[in-house]
This record gives structure tokens, sequence and C-alpha cells, in this order.
């Protein structure tokens, strides 16, 4: 028994939509049916039906009961049925949603056990199995991402990460319909090398009638990842592992709405290259900078248009934490009060930044909060930060500080891309500092005045009596005049190269000081003798004696300074950046032992490189410290 069908054309409405070439035929106790062609637009639709009054959604527990009973129906249905095939060779949809037609075949076979369809295109395909013994429903989808771009827009930026298949299943038992288990899989790698290997998993449960999902798996796994920053920089790990860290509870309607989503981000070790002009050449020279690795804690909670977070980040050995928020266009973020230990973070940074390595700390912490506000509506925004360093000392290449403190407080305020500082406050204070001469009680208040640094005032004491200067602008060109008052000679003749001399006196000067782009340089700085002077004392020695012998203008010099009287001391001073100075010193005085009160002027000029004076007296300085603690 046969029967053939030509055309259907179930909308008068809707002609396009319509079932092609039906043959209906039974063999046995089987009926089949084969359709060569649905071609259906969903776009189309039948006039409105006339308005009847809405009626309220039904209850949970009156959905269910409607459900059981349209099932219950399902199934005596099924068992009244004969074993049957159906087979449709094409089905062609269209849709305003999609940019092409979805086609696929579609194959449906029922027996007396069970009902299996069957469903294949090239973007889709699906397998459907139905238990009718048992009521054991399972379906397993796959979605060819490759060709998801054909069909919907997608950004030019994603399309390369699309391939292979998305796995999707689906389990559950249609006596308990409410209830049921959802994976989803997926391998493959980000195109443009972004990663080479990539992995997605998710396993979870769904709760129809309360509308949630408890998800006990979340996995993104990536491997040998590169990721572009600039023509001149890419960043480079090994992995990114995104996990969850328990199980996670979301509310899949009105809305998506996180309730519990505790996650862990390991990012491991990484590293920076950067591509650099070397030589007269400019051939180009790839330099690499280590990182550490990274591990967070992130818990976000709430709707996509209103969510919040919970998070930490650990690296170095240190962890920060803190908390952000979206909401109503506006965005929040808050590092909570930290403390860290400074040694561990130094000691942790030295692997990584060579310049760190020869710091060695004994001690100090560091506190830091931050908390920033913005309007994606207005452009509008504020940042507010506090940053301290407390109790710092230990050295850095014979370089000695102690009782170092740093205190930063920031509030900026941004409206339309203008920036308000209601707030700049930068101070650093130093106790003990010795850079080969020593330095007592260092104080520098500073603005970063919105990335236009400013020194507004330092101040310290050395060599007997004290520098300072104000209003130093450290992008170049800077400019400011530094201070001297009540430096004593002795202690400058103490740690100058020949501190053998002895003498007395209180110096006093002003040195101006300009930054450039190659460094700071003095031109014409001028130091002077406070009244009524001082004196100078060259004593004999073995040197000057070979020198004095066979020369007797030396000789008479050194008479001359052997017990050396000034009334008058005036020295101009130059300094370049690279460390070499230059000093011309005229000395007004007397020698009574030699010349009486005959007054006698003396010229003298001296060229040396502080930097390397400085380098010097730090390394007699540790070597003495290395013979007394050990002899």
């Amino acid at each position: 028994m046969s029967s053939n069908i030509k055309r259907i054309q179930p909308d008068q409405y809707c002609p396009q939509n319509q079932l092609v070439d039906i043959k209906v035929f039974k063999e046995q106790d089987s009926v089949n049916t084969d359709i060569a062609l649905i071609d259906w637009d969903l776009n189309c639709q039948s006039p409105p039906a006339t308005p009847s009054t809405v009626k309220s959604s039904p209850s949970p527990e009156e959905f269910k009961k409607n459900i059981d009973l349209q099932l219950h129906k399902f199934f005596n249905l099924l068992k009244l049925l004969p074993e049957s095939n159906l087979r449709i060779k094409s089905v062609n949809l269209d849709s305003e949603l999609i940019n092409k037609k979805l086609s696929f075949s579609l194959q449906v076979n029922k027996t007396a056990q069970q009902l299996l369809i069957t469903l294949s295109g090239e973007l889709l395909k699906v397998n459907i199995k139905l238990d009718l013994n048992s009521r054991d429903l399972t379906l397993d989808g796959f979605v060819t991402l490759d060709l998801v771009a054909d069909y919907v827009n997608i950004s030019e930026q994603v399309k390369p990460l699309l391939n292979n298949a998305l796995e999707i299943n689906y389990q559950s038992n249609l006596n308990h319909w409410q209830q049921g288990g959802l994976s989803v899989n997926w391998a493959g790698m980000l195109a443009n090398n972004y990663a080479e290997q990539a992995e997605f998993r998710l396993t979870s449960e769904l709760q129809l009638l309360k509308r949630q999902a408890v998800v006990n798996e979340l996995a993104v796994n990536l491997k040998k990842v590169t990721l572009p920053l600039s023509e001149q920089q890419e960043w480079k790990t090994g992995y990114i592992k995104l996990k969850l860290a328990a199980p996670a509870l979301i509310n899949l309607s009105p809305e998506l709405n996180i309730k519990a989503l505790p996650l862990h981000l390991r990012i491991g070790s990484s590293a920076l290259l950067s591509k650099v002009p070397r030589g007269k050449s400019r051939r180009i020279r790839i330099d690499t900078q280590k990182l550490p690795s990274l591990f967070m804690t992130l818990a976000p909670r709430g709707t996509v248009a209103d969510i919040k977070a919970d998070w930490s980040l650990s690296s170095l050995n240190q962890t920060i934490s803190g908390n952000s928020s979206y909401s109503g266009q506006k965005v929040h973020f808050d590092i909570a009060e930290n403390t860290l230990s400074a040694k561990i973070l130094i000691d942790s940074l030295g692997r990584y930044i060579t310049d760190l390595e020869v710091v060695l700390l004994k001690s100090g912490e560091i506190k830091l909060q931050m908390s920033a506000d913005y309007d994606l509506k207005t452009n509008s925004g504020r940042l507010q930060s506090s940053v301290n360093v407390l109790s710092l000392s230990g050295e850095q290449s014979n370089v000695l500080f102690d009782g170092v403190n740093f205190s930063s407080d920031l509030d900026y305020s941004i409206n339309n891309n203008l920036v308000t500082v209601n707030q700049d406050k930068q101070q650093l204070k130093i106790d003990s500092l010795f850079v080969g001469i020593p330095v007592q009680a260092l104080q520098l208040d500073a603005q970063i005045n919105a990335g236009d640094p400013l020194i507004q005032h330092f101040k310290a004491r050395l060599l007997g009596g004290r520098v300072d200067f104000d209003d130093l602008q450290l992008t170049p060109p800077g400019k400011a005049v530094i201070a001297i008052s009540g430096i004593s000679l002795s202690e400058v003749i103490k740690y100058s190269s020949y501190p053998e001399i002895k003498g007395k006196g209180v110096l006093d000067g002003m040195l101006p000081l300009s930054l450039n782009k190659s460094g700071p340089t003095v031109a014409e700085g001028l130091v002077f003798a406070r009244a009524p002077g001082g004196y100078i004392k060259v004593p004999e020695n073995t040197v000057i004696t070979a020198m004095s012998s066979g020369n007797p203008a030396f000789s008479f010099t050194m008479q001359l300074l052997s017990n050396f009287q000034f009334d008058t001391l005036q020295a101009v001073i130059g300094y370049t950046s690279d460390g070499e100075s230059d000093l011309k010193v005229e000395i007004k005085g007397i020698n009574p032992t030699v010349s009486g009160t005959q007054p006698i002027t003396f010229n003298y000029s001296h060229k040396e490189n502080i930097l390397k004076l400085l380098q010097s007296l730090r390394f007699n300085d540790e070597l003495v410290r290395q013979i007394k603690e050990r002899y």
C-alpha cells in the first residue's frame, strides 16, 4: 500500500512554506514516509488571531502538571503507532536571524523500544535517542564552528578563533524531565598562533522548573599562548588555566543571574618580547623580559547589567585582594588595604629584574590601597590611591640605607578627558643613607602632577651642613638652585682624594642645577667660606718630601700650606651628566710661620669624576666593614 503527494502548502498566507514530493508506503508492519523537500520561512506569519484574555503565567506546580500530562499523552500515542520511518532529504529554514538558509536532512525511526531522530547538515549534526520503556533521553549535538560565520554576523577578530566542532550532550529521564545533565566540550587551537592548543569543558545539572543550572565543571586550558601587543611587542606564556574551584549556581531566567561562580585562574611564567633596533645597521634584536607566574581567584555574582566580583591576585610570593563591580554603566574597582613584605617582594623580583639582584633588604613592608570609579554615560570618574613603604633598610651596590619611608596619596577626578587633581602628595624620608659620604635626615616632597612630576622640596644633612632646593621639574628641561649651608670643610677633606689634609671652615653656596635628557648638570656653581674663614694644614709625609726634593717651588708651596690660615675661600664648580666635575678654587690668607702677616693667594684647579669617587669611597667603606667583621 502506498500514497504519493506532490506538494503541500499548509498556510495560504505563506505559500513559500511547502512540503514537496511526499511518499508514504507500508512494508509488512512498518510505515515509511519519504519527503524530498521542506522549505520553511520562519519570518512569514499568519494574520494574528483574535485577541483573547491574557492569562497569567502558571505556577511551577501547574506548569509541571501540564508537562507531565502532555508527556503521558505523547508516550501513549507512540505506543499506538506502528514501527515507522520518516526520511526528509532536505529541510531548508529561512530566517532574519541568519544570513543564509539553514539546510539539513532529517530522519526519524520509531520502534517498539525507542525513538531515534537524526539531523545532519553542514553546520549542525544532532542525534536524539528516547528509550520508550525507561523514558531515558539522550541528545548529542555537533556544531561546526568554522561555518558559524557563514550564518551569523561575527567580527573579523573573532572569526579566526572559531574552528573544529563544539560537542553538546544532554541527558534526562522524562519521568523527571525537569532535571537533566548538560555537557559542552571543544578542543582545537586559537588561530593566528594565539594558542597552539585550546580546550573548553563544561558540565552542569539543569533544574528546568527552578530555571537554574548547577555547574560542576568549567575549565578553559590554553597551551603555548602568544598575544601580540603591538608591532614591536608580544607576550608569551606556556599555559593559561581557568577552572571552577567549587560548584557554581546560576539562575537562567528571567535573566542570567550568577549566584555563585568561584573561579581559579593560573598563568604560567611568561615573557615579554620586544623588537629593538641595535647598532649602526639598525638590525632588529629581540629583547626578552621574563615575567613571574600568576594565580588569581575570582568570585563574580549578579547579572550582566549588574555584576560584582571579589578577587585576589597572587604573584612573587605576595597576595593582594579587592573587588570590582559594573552596574548601570558605572564601573567600580577597589583594592582593599593590603600589606606586603618588601624583602620577599624584592627578593622575588630579583629573578626577573637584573637591577634588583644587587638589592639586599633586611626589613620593611608595603601597604597599599586603591579605589577607582568611572561612569560610562558621563565619561567621568575618580581615582584614589594610598601607598606607604615603611621602615626599609638594606643596601644596593654598597649604598647603605636605613629608615626609608615613602608615602603616596593621590586623588584624581576626570570629566570628559579633563583631569582635576584633588590631592597629589608624595613624600620620601630616609633616616640614614651612605652613598660614599653619609647623608642623614633626607626628605623629598613631590607631586606626580598628572604625568609631569615635580619635586616641591628637597632637604638633607651631609658633611656637617645641609643642602636643599625647591620646585625641580623632572621632565626635562628642569631647573633649580641647590642651596648649600653650614658644610664643614674638614668633612669635605675627609671624603676627598686627600684625607690626610687637616682643615677647618664653614662653607655655604649655591649650585644652579639643570636637568636635561642626558641627566643633571651644574654650571658656574659657587661655594664660599663663611667669615671669619678657617685654616688648612698639609702634613709632611714621605710622598710630599720626595716630591719636594729637587723642586723648590713645590717645596715652598707645601711649606705655606703647612699652616695656612685663610679669610677668603671661593670655589667655582661645574658638573656634567656623566659625573665629571671641574673645581676652580681661590684661597686668600697667611702662614704666620713662613710669611708672617704677608697675604698669600692660592689658585687651585681640580677635575675628578664624582660618581667614580663615591663608588671608590663606598668600596673602601665596605672593605673596612668586612675586615672589622672578620678580624
